[in-house]
């Protein structure tokens, strides 16, 4: 499948989303010593995905390269409205020029992960202490409800009928805190059907993920 041409998918069609798909990863990404973590990588990863899913980024697979070599081209640069996926947005509009999924994932992690870390706690869903780029910063989920709820859309098995927690799943598992290998598997499993207007995309992401966290093989 590819994804070079335009999706027809409009935003309006995730109007009725609480969360973009950064919001809801950081929310259900697995607590490390007892403390929730700051994204990194993967909120990055779950942005370009959802801005691919809502037709906005749309991707060329490269000839002879790997996936993470995939080039994204941003389409539409009209803000959404949602801060991390307007904050990736914005750093294609100033850059002016495509960009390499390995590339967008390692330069773009840093902002993305701020700007929904920012929009959660506006929400009243998370309280910071500290930063990221703190030794010992960490989030404090405040509307633990939201959290358990986003936790158990992404821990069940993949579902035909909630594609975007299927998605967050596969980030979760191509992340070096959130994949643990069964014996004899040297990486984690990978969707094999992205929506035609995401798949460049997604994979392209999740393997620079994937290469980026140091979890290849």
């Amino acid at each position: 499948m590819t994804d070079t041409a335009v999706a027809t998918t409009a935003d309006a069609a995730y109007a009725s989303d609480l969360l973009s798909l950064p919001e809801e990863l950081q929310l259900a990404l697995p607590a490390i010593t007892g403390h929730l973590r700051f994204g990194s990588m993967d909120i990055a990863v779950a942005a370009l995905i959802d801005l691919a899913l809502r037709g906005r980024i749309v991707a060329t697979k490269s000839r002879f390269g790997q996936p993470s070599s995939a080039k994204l081209t941003l389409v539409d640069a009209t803000p959404i409205g949602n801060a991390p996926l307007d904050a990736v947005i914005q750093a294609f509009t100033a850059r002016g020029k495509p960009w390499k999924a390995y590339s967008a994932v390692t330069d773009l992690w840093a902002t993305v992960s701020e700007a929904t870390t920012a929009s959660l706690v506006a929400r009243g869903a998370l309280a910071a202490h500290g930063t990221m780029r703190d030794r010992d910063g960490r989030l404090e989920p405040l509307d633990q409800a939201l959290r358990d709820d986003t936790m158990r859309r992404v821990d069940r098995a993949p579902a035909v009928d909630d594609p975007r927690a299927t998605v967050l799943l596969d980030i979760r598992q191509h992340s070096a805190w959130g994949w643990t290998p069964k014996p004899g598997q040297t990486r984690p499993p990978v969707l094999a059907d992205y929506p035609e207007n995401a798949a460049i995309t997604a994979r392209g992401a999740l393997s620079a993920l994937y290469i980026a966290t140091g979890s290849a093989i």
